[in-house]
């Protein structure tokens, strides 16, 4: 079985085969010219968002989600004024706090608080507003009440967020008017294990019609049915599974690896979309050792055990883009794959011990003592960091000026931890009003930083790599090739109504349905709400 990616087996990799790409698109170093190429013949192609673990700090990239979506929404309103309205549209407005990303990406993957954000965007189809709402309530009710101060203990009660997340299935479940929190992660459980044969016949540029694409199309082959053109959700997680290097995936839909289109740098990752709760899933991917118990579930009539998705891969970005090579073939590149980080690691703590001042510095057992923990120290830092694998991404794709960005905070977060939890001052970003709440001051350093990255308009070289462009200038190049995406999705419709239908969520009940939008729900009130200092 291959292995996980390392920097020689990246470089194995075919780099870049330009086939949804123009000479010109590959010249320009700047990616001005590949936001704008999008035409009809590309606009299906796979839009891939991927979202690194990193426990409270995943806050951070949903922070960096919110200033895609306020892109994203004043790019819409530009091109309609530019271009005119697309034919037969009804949109007028675009409105960056109701905009849902399931519109303009078709997978998200997710390792560790990262599949959790995976699942509300892309299952749940909810917006960016709602998920900061809910990571800062859940955010407390996780790390605000530790249970353990022995070291290597769990330190985390894990049913808190089982409860959260079914509170958050029913109240934002679409496909059900009475859920109960409840739902199965795959959007059809009951459709699983079942292969059928399928003609690939599929021209490129029209990924709806087939799971597969290669350039062996038209052959036969025993497959399952098209993935559906609905945003998909995986999260990565970990199993006993002898295969120390690689993650487990958990899909919302059912994938099967066909040997004629698979390329030889992939990795066989699980087959199928194991039949799990929403719930279950989200404490699959989450179950960090030392913070939360892991998860144990029976699937497929096995009983199997589920820890945090870091301890294989806590950057999911080669994961998406090897399952991307298994279903189109060794030859085709998605349209963008996007990944977010949580912040880069501090890098001080490299495995080496400080030297300690005065005579306490001679004392060997002091010494040795300090090593091992300096030790111990970097084994979580490389746990929970995603540089390595971004590295590996950046030489596959040939630099970040195409298909392939990565945004990640560059400063600010060094010293934050997984489970960091600090009352202080913060202001409600919907009133305005500024006051001092539990995990307050570790919201507003991670506001602080995000905000001072996502402004910033120099460049810098984080991990020793130039950008080739600042993030406020990526995010906006990003957005309009989102935007373009949509835009031509949506005025080619007509030819596979039923595929941007499904897309737009209008099949989601199981009968046509008007396009899914925002829906306000009112938060449910909770016990101890009156009076509470939480944000």
């Amino acid at each position: 079985m291959l292995q996980p990616p390392t920097d020689s087996l990246a470089q194995s990799r075919p780099l870049s085969v330009m086939t949804n790409a123009t000479s010109a698109t590959a010249q320009d170093k700047t990616g001005e010219t590949w936001k704008v190429n999008v035409n009809k013949d590309n606009c299906w192609e796979d839009l891939i968002l991927t979202l690194d673990g990193g426990g409270i700090r995943g806050y951070s990239s949903l922070l960096i989600l919110k200033q895609l979506m306020h892109e994203i929404s004043v790019c819409e309103l530009r091109l309609q004024k530019e271009e005119g309205p697309v034919g037969g549209s009804t949109r007028q407005d675009f409105k960056e706090d109701e905009l849902l990303p399931c519109h303009y990406f078709d997978y998200m993957y997710g390792t560790s608080t990262g599949g959790l954000i995976s699942v509300m965007l892309a299952r749940l189809r909810m917006t960016v507003t709602q998920c900061l709402e809910i990571y800062r309530r859940v955010g407390h009710e996780l790390f605000g009440h530790r249970r353990n101060i022995l070291p290597l203990a769990t330190k985390y009660h894990h049913k808190p967020l089982e409860k959260a997340v079914q509170e958050i299935v029913a109240q934002y479940c679409k496909q059900h008017e009475d859920c109960d929190g409840h739902d199965w992660h795959p959007w059809h459980p009951e459709d699983q294990d079942q292969p059928v044969t399928t003609t690939m016949k599929t021209p490129e540029g029209s990924l709806g019609n087939s799971s597969t694409w290669s350039s062996n199309a038209g052959k036969s082959s025993t497959s399952l049915p098209p993935v559906e053109r609905i945003c998909q959700s995986i999260c990565l997680t970990a199993t006993h599974s002898g295969q120390i290097g690689e993650a487990y995936l958990l899909r919302s839909f059912n994938h099967k690896y066909n040997e004629k289109t698979f390329p030889p740098w992939a990795i066989t990752y699980n087959e199928g979309a194991d039949k799990l709760k929403i719930w279950q899933v989200t404490r699959a991917t989450s179950a960090a050792p030392f913070y939360f118990d892991m998860l144990v579930a029976n699937v497929n009539n096995e009983r199997m055990g589920f820890k945090d998705g870091g301890i294989r891969e806590n950057n999911p970005s080669f994961a998406a883009y090897s399952e991307h090579g298994s279903m189109h073939g060794d030859e085709h590149e998605p349209g963008l794959l996007l990944s977010i980080g949580t912040g880069l690691p501090n890098t001080d703590n490299d495995g080496f011990a400080a030297i300690w001042p005065g005579p306490l510095g001679k004392l060997k057992l002091l010494q040795k003592w300090s090593e091992k923990f300096a030790v111990f120290k970097n084994v979580l830092i490389k746990y929970t960091e995603g540089e390595k694998q971004h590295r590996n991404m950046r030489t596959i794709a040939k630099g970040e000026h195409r298909w392939y960005k990565r945004l990640n905070v560059d400063k600010g977060l060094q010293n934050l931890r997984l489970d960091n939890w600090e009352k202080g001052s913060w202001t409600n970003p919907q009133t305005g009003e500024e006051k001092v709440v539990n995990g307050g001051k570790t919201l507003s350093t991670m506001e602080e930083a995000t905000r001072a990255y996502l402004t910033r308009t120099h460049l810098e070289k984080p991990g020793g790599h130039t950008e080739y462009q600042p993030p406020k200038i990526v995010l906006q190049q990003v957005a309009e090739r989102l935007v373009r995406h949509r835009r031509l999705r949506e005025a080619t419709k007509d030819e596979d109504l039923k595929r941007w239908q499904t897309h737009m969520g209008q099949w989601l009940t199981g009968e046509l349905k008007s396009e899914d939008a925002l829906v306000v729900i009112p938060e449910p009130r909770r016990k101890g709400s009156k009076g509470s200092s939480r944000p």
